[in-house]
């Protein structure tokens, strides 16, 4: 609405100024008044457009669950952007299945990785400047939309994940044969055997005495995930041992 009576303001201060010429008194208040309402529109629309008047800041919060960028080890991946390797695009997935990670965006955008957590999950605050109350926005919207004013990430990990440059995650699977190459076979084949037996044994007790009824098929159900459960505890104690050394190892890729 603003730009209008700037227009009309205008239209009118000059038809004043130049077809009112023999009625003094009515030229020079009438040029007087349109030409006050033609300056204070432009000064408003400059205050606007500037200093964002008639607006405040309003902040949005958005929760998510982050996946690794890795089935076999947990990641979290960063490219670093410029020479002073503050400002990063941060590569990431919000499921573990999901083909093709997502990242963030370089405009008015800020990425924080806080390391340290229990949950690996991604807080976005999405702050916009919007106008105050319906009247502003009447006077103003065509002046001014309301946009965004800044974007802040906050990627929270936990201490067992990495938080690797594009380049560090390419020299991570050569890395990770070093470090196993270097450790040995620590697991004697059949100690693992014998825990994983006792392991898989001690939980098909503890379904069948919750379900005393249960039947063959759903005894060899329970014995593969058992299995496979077993499977996945071991390989994350045995990457637990491994990542000091992994660390280490990927300290020196720059």
């Amino acid at each position: 609405m603003i730009i209008f009576v700037l227009i009309i303001a205008g239209l009118c201060f000059f038809l004043c100024t130049n077809l009112l010429v023999n009625n003094r008194s009515l030229h020079l208040i009438s040029s007087l008044f349109f030409g006050l309402l033609t300056t204070l529109s432009v000064i408003l629309i400059i205050a606007n457009f500037n200093n964002h008047f008639g607006m405040h800041k309003v902040t949005y919060t958005k929760s998510s669950v982050l996946a690794s960028n890795s089935k076999d080890i947990n990641v979290l991946l960063n490219q670093p952007i410029g020479t002073s390797g503050k400002d990063k695009v941060v590569i990431y997935k919000t499921n573990l299945n999901q083909k093709k990670p997502l990242n963030t965006s370089t405009d008015k955008t800020e990425n924080r990785i806080l390391q340290g957590e229990t949950n690996a999950r991604l807080v976005t605050k999405k702050t916009k400047w919007e106008y105050k109350n319906d009247s502003y926005k009447f006077w103003f919207d065509f002046a001014q939309k309301p946009n965004r004013y800044k974007t802040v990430n906050y990627f929270y990990i936990p201490k067992d994940w990495l938080n690797l440059t594009v380049k560090q995650a390419q020299a991570l699977p050569k890395i990770i044969e070093k470090v196993k190459s270097q450790m040995g076979n620590s697991n004697n084949p059949q100690a693992m055997k014998q825990a994983a037996q006792s392991f898989v044994q001690s939980e098909v007790m503890k379904g069948m005495q919750q379900n005393p009824k249960m039947t063959a098929k759903e005894k060899n159900v329970l014995i593969k995930q058992s299995t496979a459960k077993f499977e996945q505890k071991a390989k994350q104690q045995a990457m637990a041992k491994m990542l000091p050394l992994i660390k280490k190892q990927l300290a020196s890729v720059k």
